[in-house]
């Protein structure tokens, strides 16, 4: 069983309402750059910049236009649901983060790139890119789509579909990292590109079965991913979630580690750093509770290899 270790909450200098707590409560995805850590939460149209050191309040950048309701249902139905970040070091000039919505309704399929300057900071505004044709695609190669999770290794992208109780596809979707660079640059075209789609069953936890939450490669070409239990069948309805879950898929696709947690929370968000055999991970939570402000933990995992 893997140990966490809480380093702190994921409080912020001012909330993105003045009637809404300053925390992020509902962690998605979790990126390291120096000594910055950027969140994003499937409730917000902002992304969360944390220093990983000290206990200084994290800052938000706006990446989506609008606002937010401020009732809970309400909020749900109109959110853009980014449940992934990650790093895209060579699209542009200089390192990118790409923030995707989840794709499990029509209002989903947005996303963000923001560039970084060589210090890590975000440089200019959002670049926004409305990816419904190539969602659509993907819906139709695999069905009710949730995407929770992506990994870059070395020139393919992995994204990781959840799959819940009653939609038992729990996957991970490869294509060239060039053909994603196409779809990026021209979201308007309809491309279809060749995929390959990897099924996994990560057991059950008190009968409810572990789903990918998120996803981070590690130098050597293998995938380290998250993954809940949540007592849901539907890919927009919240259930209890049951616990956790932290494996690793190796470069040919095998799943070759598979740990429960120590405690009941549902992870979120993880950063890998492999050093020899021992990985030391960052990982974020969702509270589902917009009250309670999401976690950052630590941990440790031994590689298989």
């Amino acid at each position: 069983m893997i140990q966490l270790t809480e380093l702190k909450s994921l409080l912020l200098a001012q909330g993105s309402h003045a009637n809404r707590h300053p925390h992020l409560s509902a962690a998605s995805g979790l990126v390291q750059v120096g000594p910055w850590l950027y969140v994003v939460a499937d409730d917000e149209l902002h992304l969360g910049q944390f220093l990983l050191e000290g206990n200084s309040h994290g800052q938000l950048h706006r990446c989506f236009d609008g606002e937010l309701p401020l009732e809970a249902e309400e909020r749900k139905a109109e959110k853009p649901d980014i449940e992934v970040l990650m790093l895209l070091p060579d699209f542009a000039a200089q390192p990118s983060l790409l923030a995707l919505g989840s794709g499990s309704k029509k209002n989903r399929h947005r996303s963000a790139l923001v560039n970084l300057d060589a210090q890590g900071n975000i440089h200019s505004s959002p670049q926004l890119i409305e990816l419904e044709k190539f969602y659509d695609f993907l819906k139709d190669e695999i069905g009710k789509l949730n995407i929770e999770g992506a990994a870059v290794v070395e020139d393919s992208i992995y994204l990781f579909q959840r799959g819940n109780k009653k939609n038992k596809l729990n996957a991970s979707i490869r294509l060239s990292l060039a053909d994603f660079y196409k779809v990026l640059r021209a979201p308007d075209k309809k491309f279809a590109p060749h995929i390959h789609i990897t099924p996994y069953n990560l057991g059950n936890i008190s009968e409810v079965p572990l789903c990918f939450t998120d996803a981070t490669p590690l130098a050597n070409g293998d995938i380290v991913f998250t993954a809940s239990a949540e007592n849901t069948s539907d890919s927009y309805l919240d259930g209890q979630c049951m616990g956790s879950a932290i494996g690793i898929i190796n470069r040919t696709g095998d799943l070759v580690l598979l740990e429960s947690i120590d405690r009941t929370v549902k992870l979120e968000g993880v950063e890998a750093d492999q050093r020899g055999n021992n990985i030391e991970l960052l990982l974020v939570t969702d509270a589902d509770d917009p009250e309670q402000p999401a976690q950052l933990y630590t941990a440790n995992l031994k590689h298989p290899g």
